[in-house]
């Protein structure tokens, strides 16, 4: 991963800064005190201010009045365009040579000149320094400094000449050989350390952008890199890293570079804080504060650096004051992320004093406080590396926890309770899986708001909490802060793990937990009752799979009264009494058999082209005696007494007749028809379809089959070979209502599903539910990862139409684009289309994997 763990972080941060504290402590007493007088040299200084910048060499010589000081650094320097001139006599006071060097901090001086004369007033020699001028110097030969030679009682006369439109402010330091060239070994070491680091910084953020596609880390990189082409700049070691016309420019637009750090931080902490999502008057702020910024720094490529340096100056409290606003308003939404923000600014905010001190002459000019900026900056790029690090991390937590977390009773979901099931099956100990499901739950649910819904929810999940705190019950999930012993299956489902396979001893024992959750919820207006069901499934005697246990967990909560028995076993099942109506299975069989049903088709739009993409074919009967009977009662009837097959048999035939209709008619169009568990089983299936399609003359690559959740957890090996075997004819297979069932994640790995249907659940909900965005949009993107094609169902609005395209999903079907239509009704809805043709689908099939 190219985001580490937070206290690798933390690790290496602190490691650093006792590294950097033991270097120094360990060679501080090895490198000589900067000073303006050297032992054995009598060093007089003297200044004149040239305020017109208009005199000449020769005129100083002879006309200027100098004023004696004792130290350079009394000299009033100001923000300007004047000359400075300062006198500097020199006496060697030893009997050997001595090689001096005269050690400037020059790189904000526009031009220096340097002019050496003998006792007898000839010019000696002469240096110019400066970004203004051809420098004196080379790059071996950084810091800048002048080198001469002193022979035994000579006295010799030194003129500087300081000129810059910026900051005049220059320290003067007297060294010899020796002692300049420890001073050049730690100036290197910390510019090669601050190169170093930064540089590592901007690259893995670059790296993390590259990844994961976010311009928060491509923005934080650019500010990395003008953060060292400042620095460098401002210290003069860009020479190193910069041609040198490109550190003269660098140099000379000091000013300009700030701007652009100050508007690459506004713009870094605008999508830090994720205000460019929210349409509000702070994200209009904040770009007007970005224009401002912007054009003040084109301003400041043509004005001079002390004006231009006003005006940033002027600029700053309104800078501080938004980027103060976005942590004040965004605070919460940051979460700890939020908090490592602030912590960055606070090492930059501490080092930013210093220049202002230095220009001013408030403090001493010292290395320390020269550089004190310098390594603020270091430890503010590395914090909020840090800071980038664990917004990463929490976002992926907030994604993971989405995925494996109910939305409305933040607890975990069926992924997690099928990990825990798993587990348990690997030691071989027996336990009994229990479903709790709230009694009349589904037809209160559309009677309740979102917000009395989550209250009546939170409530029963309390309490199940509370009844379910015993060592008898499995661990789902530990936090620090709270441990969880319960999973929402689904709305209004609970399912918990007993360690124990005694089913009398358990069922008692359930019977306290329905007991201890029974009672009323005060909402907002009205109470209402909570009770409940429960069924129960034992390992290893009902199943030895997790989705298969669940499953008739679920099967055996359906079978209990609400008013005698409140556990139901699945054991119980088998001696249940089915009471049929034979009088409806007779006319059922008596349809199948004189093609009394009929075929609906729903389109499902290409989201891409907006073409009709294909249909779903759904099933309608209309009984000559009760008129229309709904889908859910027959098809679970011809499950029931074994006419489920013939059922879909006879649906896979009227399809294709349709079908070999359509391609006459020139509209080549896909079929999905969905099939069940006990389809899967039927001899030579694959066979079967084929056949039938070859005698329709339809290509087998215009069907699609649904499966739907009992599919999945019917006899994996035989799914496993059916699967393969359409895969061979290029029969598509698609998941139908994914996110509803209870099937484990690992069979999109193992299966060469082509297609994922996303429950209507999700997509009703989408426009106004953020988190249903969030599983929608993670849900596409594994579909997407790998190679399968994404169908959204149940879309009513145009709104959540533009959502799902900017998901990147594929086909939608809903009543937004129509109502399930009878055959000549579809026919009459293609030609009113037939203008757009459907995009082929290129789809990439996945070899099954085992494992």
């Amino acid at each position: 991963m190219l985001v580490p763990n937070r206290k690798l972080w933390i690790a290496a941060v602190v490691l650093l800064a006792m590294l950097f504290g033991l270097t120094a402590v360990r060679f501080s007493s090895f490198f000589p005190e900067l000073t303006s007088q050297s032992e054995g040299l009598e060093a007089k200084y003297s200044y004149f201010v040239d305020n017109s910048n208009s005199h000449i060499l020769s005129y100083v010589l002879e006309s200027a009045i100098f004023r004696q000081i004792d130290d350079p650094s009394e000299i009033p320097w100001h923000v300007g365009y004047k000359s400075y001139w300062v006198k500097l006599a020199l006496k060697s006071n030893v009997d050997q040579h001595r090689h001096q060097v005269l050690y400037f901090d020059t790189p904000l001086i526009d031009r220096l000149d340097i002019y050496m004369y003998s006792n007898d007033g000839v010019l000696k020699e002469q240096w110019k320094l400066g970004d203004s001028e051809q420098r004196g110097y080379k790059v071996g030969d950084m810091p800048p400094a002048v080198h001469f030679q002193l022979d035994p009682q000579e006295q010799i006369t030194l003129y500087l000449k300081v000129s810059s439109t910026g900051v005049p402010v220059m320290p003067i330091w007297l060294l010899d050989e020796h002692d300049f060239h420890k001073v050049t070994q730690l100036l290197h070491l910390v510019w090669g350390g601050v190169v170093a680091i930064l540089g590592i910084v901007a690259i893995y953020t670059f790296a993390v952008f590259v990844s994961l596609k976010e311009r928060v880390y491509l923005v934080y990189a650019l500010y990395v890199v003008t953060a060292l082409i400042q620095l460098g700049a401002l210290h003069g070691f860009g020479t190193y890293l910069f041609p040198e016309k490109a550190q003269a420019f660098f140099s000379n637009n000091l000013v300009t570079l700030t701007y652009g750090l100050f508007i690459l931080s506004l713009l870094f902490a605008h999508l830090y804080f994720r205000v460019h999502k929210s349409p509000s008057l702070l994200r209009q702020v904040v770009h007007y504060g970005l224009m401002i910024l912007g054009s003040l720094m084109f301003m400041s490529l043509f004005l001079p650096e002390h004006i231009s340096g006003t005006f940033l100056i002027a600029v700053q409290p309104l800078f501080y004051g938004l980027i103060g606003t976005l942590v004040w308003r965004r605070w919460k939404l940051g979460k700890n992320w939020g908090k490592m923000f602030i912590l960055s600014w606070v090492p930059l905010i501490i080092s930013g004093v210093f220049p202002p001190l230095l220009v001013t002459g408030t403090i001493e000019y010292t290395l320390i406080t020269r550089y004190a900026f310098m390594m603020g900056t270091v430890l503010a790029v590395i914090f909020m590396a840090l800071a980038l690090a664990e917004r990463v991390r929490q976002q992926r937590q907030d994604s993971v926890f989405q995925l494996t977390h109910d939305a409305v009773s933040m607890l975990p979901n069926l992924n997690v309770l099928n990990q825990v099931i798993a587990r348990l099956m690997g030691r071989g100990k027996a336990f009994t899986l229990c479903c709790f499901q709230v009694d009349r739950f589904a037809s209160l649910s559309p009677y309740m708001s979102a917000e009395e819904k989550a209250k009546f929810v939170k409530a029963i999940c309390d309490r199940l909490t509370l009844a379910l705190d015993s060592d008898d019950i499995q661990i789902l999930e530990r936090t620090s802060k709270i441990t969880h012993r319960v999973a929402c299956l689904k709305e209004g489902s609970f399912g918990f793990i007993v360690l124990s396979a005694k089913e009398e001893e358990v069922s008692l024992f359930v019977s306290s937990i329905i007991d201890e959750v029974d009672g009323y919820i005060e909402l907002n207006n009205y109470s209402i009752r909570a009770q409940g069901t429960a069924g129960m499934s034992i390992f290893p005697k009902d199943g030895n799979q997790a989705d298969l246990l669940v499953n008739k967990a679920l099967q055996a909560v359906t079978e209990t009264s609400l008013i005698e028995k409140k556990v139901n076993a699945y054991d119980c099942l088998d001696n249940f009494n089915h009471t049929l109506n034979m009088s409806l299975v007779a006319d059922l069989k008596k349809a199948i058999e004189n093609d009394e049903l009929s075929l609906f088709h729903q389109p499902q739009i290409d989201l891409r082209t907006g073409a009709i993409h294909g249909s779903e074919v759904l099933l309608r009967w209309e009984h000559p005696k009760y008129g229309h009977i709904s889908p859910d009662v027959f098809v679970k009837l011809a499950e029931e007494v074994g006419l489920i097959n013939d059922l879909t048999m006879w649906v896979i035939r009227r399809a294709f007749f349709q079908q070999s209709k359509l391609i006459e008619m020139g509209y080549s169009r896909r079929l999905s028809i969905n099939v069940s568990a006990s389809d899967i089983a039927i001899p030579n299936l694959v066979d079967r379809i084929c056949e039938l399609a070859n005698n329709y003359r339809v290509p087998t690559g215009l069907l699609s089959l649904e499966l739907t959740e009992s599919t999945l957890v019917s006899d994996y090996d035989r799914l496993h070979e059916v699967i393969e075997k359409l895969s061979e004819f290029d029969i598509e297979v698609s998941i139908d209502d994914y996110g509803t069932g209870y099937s484990s994640l690992n069979y999109l790995s193992q299966l060469q599903f082509t297609e994922l249907k996303i429950d209507r659940g999700f997509i009703q909900s989408l426009i106004s539910s953020p988190r249903q965005q969030n599983i929608v949009r993670a849900t596409t993107e594994m579909a997407k990862s790998l190679g399968l094609m994404v169908v959204a169902e149940g879309v009513e609005d145009l709104e959540t139409v533009s959502i799902l395209k900017r998901y990147g999903v594929d086909i939608a079907q809903g009543y937004h684009y129509s109502r399930p239509l009878s055959f000549s009704q579809y026919l009459i809805y293609l030609k009113r289309t037939s203008s757009q043709l459907p995009t082929p689908t290129n789809r990439m099939r996945r070899d099954s994997q085992s494992g």
